[in-house]
């Protein structure tokens, strides 16, 4: 995954490109894309370093569930756990972005980066109520 940053242009309208980052390569979880199975990716979450996958990992294998449910017809359960896992990808997005500085990102080891475990509590009860 990378993101670009710009900043305004000298002309309206026109924006500068000032920078980007790429992620360092995660570790493939080999799991069905079901909620059963997102319910054990989050729960992985809870305890980032009591188990073989990063939040960086589960970050990725949310996007990958989120991608292969995106316009199939779904149950009520299944479309609530492709929210959670579309969620949960956006939010380290917005995560990364929103703590690091662009130099930071550009040189940074993202298996070490660690969202809020209360972060995964409340994905965990969104994907209950399904």
């Amino acid at each position: 995954m990378a993101s670009y940053t710009f900043k305004p242009g000298k002309k309206k309208g026109r924006n500068k490109f000032v920078g980007s980052w790429s992620e360092t390569v995660s570790k493939q979880i080999d799991l069905p894309f079901t909620v059963e199975s997102l319910h054990s990716v989050l729960s992985w979450g809870i305890s980032p370093n009591g188990n073989d996958y990063s939040h960086q990992d589960i970050a990725h294998w949310c996007d990958r569930f989120r991608m292969a449910k995106f316009d199939v017809e779904t149950d009520r359960a299944m479309d609530i756990a492709t929210g959670v896992a579309a969620d949960v990808d956006v939010q380290w997005d917005m995560f990364l972005t929103n703590t690091y500085k662009l130099e930071q990102l550009q040189n940074l080891d993202f298996r070490q980066v660690n969202l809020p475990v209360e972060w995964f509590v409340g994905w965990l009860s969104q994907l209950d109520m399904a």
